[in-house]
């Protein structure tokens, strides 16, 4: 395409007039336009930008509204006229009072008429997707500046909240990153660290569990203080050729989405598809990939919140231009659809050429400019909507079918608050009972919580307790199952181990409205998540922690001293390694999230500290988060040139101090330190290494199914793309302590093994023991998995000794992005033993 002046670029995507304040041009601000090849902007060029905008014009106001995880201000910016600016708080209240459908319809009516549309647009989530954040100062310029038609009446009847940088850390690590290698043979390379602490690109699946201190930040500004009607969620990742996607998403449709909500994102995405056909910019795609099913992303949580949450993918990821000839361009996309041909949603095909960032901005201000237009000539249609959508479903709620659900007192009150917390913190209503209570047959104590399925987001709450059912869509009567865009199963109360009661006909209870949510004290009970809390606080300061044969948690001058004198291990602080490759392994830091959640000391291990060797002395317990073992051992090999992600893209090289994995020499080094008394704990793919390369006794059952596969029930046909599966546990094994004989894992690929040791030799240095299995029947409890006879009663957590050590295999991912609370004691059990002192 073009090369564009800034001018020319805002022109193409707007109507742009003169500007009439002095504001400054991102050019005299930064020194480049941002979108200039070969240039990005980072965080504190960006921020200070629109800190000058705060200062010219009184139509943008900016305001932190929080902290990234290493500490940067997030800030939002708030784009409308000034006499809308001088009444902010007000129209926060109209927005809120509808969202939570509050007052008569007459009143609704009223306030929607006096209120102005809030529309959200981000940038930055992933941060090595760069054009967002560099389209947003030319997004705040042209609001602040433009005095079209079209513009005035935007800032007229709309609040625009715009997140310059939604991920601050991420932006500066890979604009630096860019910048150290542009105009090497490394230019491509792709960041050798995750671009967000723990999440990395996972970022944005963290919207229900709220992990993520930019999450929380976020979601306190959508869920509890703004309730914006539109928020945009901006991404680069479209199918190649197409040049950007745009809604309405795939199948599957998700039903707990109200109707009128997907409805309404069809529209805004059918204006952003009539704006680009007006534009004359090609390569628009919809109805691919990206679906209606999932709940977990910032574009997917909002819409069952009854806000229209609107994802667009726009092409190109980089800096750098890319060429395109026309050979380039495959005959379809993956689903099918003709890429060369004129289709209905995919009209016009991109036909090829140079690719610029620049061209990227220009994309996505076309699709801002579409939306914001949109709210702007209808904003009493979307405020009134979100009145009409939260009393609709209170009214439904009180009906019942669910009328509630009761979460009643239980072991691990821990997991249960942090559960009932993270469901407030996304806007839902948390009762508590007063005095006892009955409820469907049941009598309830004072003190248990209650959440009505009456209230304004019922259905995000019926989402997150109700098993997920994932349709099987097929291309005919026999063909494969369409894959689900991320996971298929996420149900909350399964995920997090928490015992749930739905009641389905109403009942009286005397209930307060504003609960006590705190955490508790960390308890000894072996039971509740917080005894691992409780534990390492006592090592802290000295004190004698032991565990008793049957897992019970005992403590110096805290428990009997005769059953402390009887325990049978006496715990240490531990000495964790945990494996970090150089090829940003999201799994890794998700685990490392969980370590630091619970305060387990830790050390990040490098390839270069594992091939040395000598791990024993430095460490007792060695984590390997999920990664293929040829990851593992070879990492990008030095030297070597990758391909680039579409055709026609240059070549990527790793810089060489990032090249390579662990090596033979750092296998070596695993097998000398588990053979000296070591514990090696590998996680689902991971398992690969130990069980081929030490080798263990044990033999995998599965193996991937090829697209279109049939089930064989043998092992080739088994897939569970996210889904909660039941398992059945060995609670008598200490790896099991605190869990109950029956439970949820999750699983998103999964392993399964047999022992392949006759009885008689299974003992001393050899021994194997199957702590978990997968359930011999009913083994799918939300999502979908097809093939399931393949692992039905087989192992899914096995503990193989090897030499004085121990391998713990895990078959599946037991911190899977901070969500599956419900199997985090195996790890720690796992951790503690693996530093104990047997008595």
């Amino acid at each position: 395409m073009r090369r564009l002046t800034f001018l020319a670029l805002v022109a193409s995507a707007c109507l742009f007039a003169q500007p009439s304040l002095k504001a400054p041009l991102p050019k005299d601000h930064f020194g480049f336009t941002p979108g200039d090849d070969y240039k990005l902007a980072d965080y504190q060029q960006v921020v200070t930008y629109f800190q000058k905008l705060d200062e010219a014009s009184d139509r943008l106001k900016l305001v932190e509204f929080g902290k990234s995880a290493h500490g940067k201000p997030m800030y939002v910016a708030f784009i409308s006229d000034p006499q809308n600016l001088e009444k902010l708080d007000r129209y926060r209240e109209i927005s809120r009072k509808l969202a939570l459908g509050q007052g008569s319809r007459e009143e609704a009516m009223r306030l929607a008429s006096e209120g102005k549309a809030i529309v959200w647009i981000d940038s930055g989530l992933h941060a090595s997707e760069v054009a967002p954040v560099q389209h947003s100062p030319h997004l705040a310029y042209r609001m602040v500046t433009d005095e079209s038609e079209e513009t005035r009446r935007i800032r007229r009847n709309v609040i625009l909240m715009q997140i310059p940088v939604i991920n601050p850390d991420g932006l500066d690590w890979v604009a630096h990153w860019y910048r150290k290698n542009v105009g090497t043979p490394y230019e491509q390379a792709t960041l050798p660290q995750l671009y967000q602490k723990y999440a990395g690109h996972d970022n944005n699946r963290d919207w229900y569990m709220l992990n993520l201190d930019e999450t929380r930040a976020v979601t306190k500004l959508l869920f509890q203080d703004w309730f914006p009607q539109i928020v945009y969620n901006q991404h680069q990742q479209p199918p190649f050729p197409a040049r950007i996607f745009v809604p309405p998403y795939a199948e599957p449709l998700n039903p707990h989405i109200p109707a009128p909500v997907m409805e309404g994102i069809h529209l805004i995405g059918a204006a952003m598809k009539e704006r680009f056909a007006r534009e004359n910019k090609p390569g628009v795609l919809s109805y691919w990939g990206f679906d209606g099913w999932w709940n977990g992303g910032l574009r997917s949580v909002p819409a069952f919140h009854n806000m229209h949450g609107i994802l667009t993918e726009t092409a190109g990821a980089g800096a750098s231009p890319r060429t395109y000839r026309a050979q380039d361009i495959p005959e379809r996309f993956g689903n099918g659809i003709p890429a060369r041909e004129p289709s209905i949603f995919f009209q016009r095909p991109y036909t090829g050429g140079t690719w610029r960032l620049a061209d990227a901005v220009e994309y996505m201000l076309t699709a801002d400019c579409a939306i914001l237009n949109l709210a702007a000539t209808q904003p009493a249609d979307f405020l009134f909507k979100a009145w009409d959508l939260a009393t609709a479903n209170i009214a439904m709620g009180k009906k019942g079918k669910p009328y509630a659900y009761v979460v009643p007192e239980q072991p691990d009150r821990h997991a249960m608050r942090e559960m009932l917390r993270r469901l407030q913190m996304a806007g839902v209503v948390v009762q508590q009972a007063r005095s006892g209570f009955t409820a469907g047959d049941k009598a309830y104590g004072a003190g248990t919580y209650v959440l009505p399925a009456g209230q304004p987001f019922r259905p995000y709450l019926m989402d997150l307790m109700e098993p997920q059912k994932y349709p099987e869509i097929r291309s005919g009567q026999s063909g494969p199952t369409k894959r689900p865009y991320d996971v298929a199963g996420w149900t909350m109360r399964m995920m997090m181990g928490v015992k749930v009661d739905r009641v389905d006909e109403p009942f009286e209870a005397p209930l307060n409205n504003d609960p006590d949510l705190r955490l508790p004290e960390p308890s000894l009970d072996h039971r509740d998540t917080s005894s691992y809390l409780a534990t390492v606080d006592l090592l802290k300061v000295g004190t004698k922690v032991r565990w008793a044969a049957d897992g019970t948690v005992l403590a110096e001058g805290k428990s009997p001293a005769g059953e402390f004198a009887r325990a049978a291990w006496e715990l240490q602080m531990p000495r964790v390694g945990l494996y970090e490759p150089y090829t940003a392994n999201m799994d890794t830091g998700w685990t490392e999230w969980m370590l630091d959640y619970f305060r387990v000391p830790h050390t990040m291990l490098k390839n270069e500290e594992i091939r040395k060797g000598g791990l024993r002395t430095r460490y007792d317990t060695i984590i390997l988060a999920s990664q293929a073992a040829n990851s593992i051992l070879h990492g990008v090999r030095l030297g070597e040139a990758g391909r680039g992600r579409n055709p026609g893209e240059a070549a990527v090289q790793q810089r060489p101090e990032y090249a390579g994995g662990i090596t033979l020499a750092g296998l070596a080094a695993l097998d000398d330190f588990v053979r000296s008394g070591g514990t090696l704990l590998a996680f689902d793919a991971a398992t690969e290494l130990p069980v081929q390369f030490f080798p263990l006794p044990v033999t995998g059952r599965l193996r991937a199914r090829a697209e279109g596969e049939a089930d064989d029930g043998a092992g080739g046909g088994f897939y569970s793309p996210g889904s909660l599966l039941r398992m059945t546990v060995d609670a008598s094994h200490p790896l099991a302590f605190g869990m109950e004989k029956e439970g949820y894992l999750f699983t998103s690929g999964g392993q399964a093994w047999d022992v392949s040791l006759l009885p008689e030799f299974n003992k001393g240095e050899r021994e194997v023991k199957s702590v978990v299995r997968y359930a011999g029947k009913e083994l799918l409890a939300s999502g979908w998995v097809s093939g399931e006879r393949a692992v039905l009663g087989k192992s899914a957590l096995v503990q193989a000794r090897h030499g004085q050590g121990q391998v713990v295999l895990f078959g599946f991912r037991p911190q899977f992005r901070g969500q599956s609370w419900g199997t985090f004691k195996l790890i720690l059990n796992a951790i503690y033993l693996g530093s104990a002192r047997r008595l």
